[in-house]
């Protein structure tokens, strides 16, 4: 191989470097973009969250915040008497039995967020149910956590009660409001 083969060898190992550089910035561009899109629908929802969290309407009422695929694939005892863990098979089920948590407890609010591809969100009466949107794993547990960092913010992380078996995201969420 003379000089100038090697030079050429040198500049085409560059570019293919460059190539799978590029490659990569695109893929981290995506997530981020992604990302970006899921955090803007958040915060919409999160606003509207702090608005109900603030006008509860009596000290002893009560902001619940239910992980909803945890409580609906989970499998167990109830937790905290909220909801019979693996007895409730779909999301209508859990809606139906926080129904009638609210019919008990009028002056409480029951959130039930869900993992989701699209974003959605709907209410009814004192009950509001969200799905996410976008990818990835553990973004309603995120989404969650986001939220009782505000609430401590704001001094209402008391009036939460976080639904779920989910063990990581009890200590996450009770570092959280610590």
């Amino acid at each position: 191989m003379d000089a100038q083969a090697a030079i050429i060898a040198s500049r085409l190992d560059r570019v293919a470097d460059l190539r799978r550089e590029v490659k990569r910035l695109r893929e981290e561009n995506l997530r981020l973009a992604d990302e970006n899109a899921t955090l803007l629908a958040h915060f919409d929802l999160a606003v509207l969250a702090a608005a109900d969290l603030a006008a509860l309407p009596s000290a002893q009422a009560r902001f619940l915040i239910v992980d909803g695929w945890n409580m609906i694939l989970g499998e167990g005892e109830a937790v905290a008497g909220m909801a019979p863990r693996g007895r409730i098979k779909s999301p209508s089920a859990l809606i139906a039995h926080f129904r009638d948590y609210i019919a008990a407890n009028p002056d409480d609010f029951v959130w039930i967020v869900f993992d989701g591809e699209r974003e959605n969100v709907y209410g009814e009466n004192r009950i509001r149910v969200s799905y996410t949107g976008g990818r990835g794993s553990q973004r309603a547990d995120r989404f969650i956590c986001d939220f009782m960092r505000m609430a401590r913010f704001k001094g209402l992380a008391s009036r939460i009660k976080l639904v779920t078996a989910d063990k990581k995201l009890l200590k996450e969420a009770a570092r959280l409001v610590d």
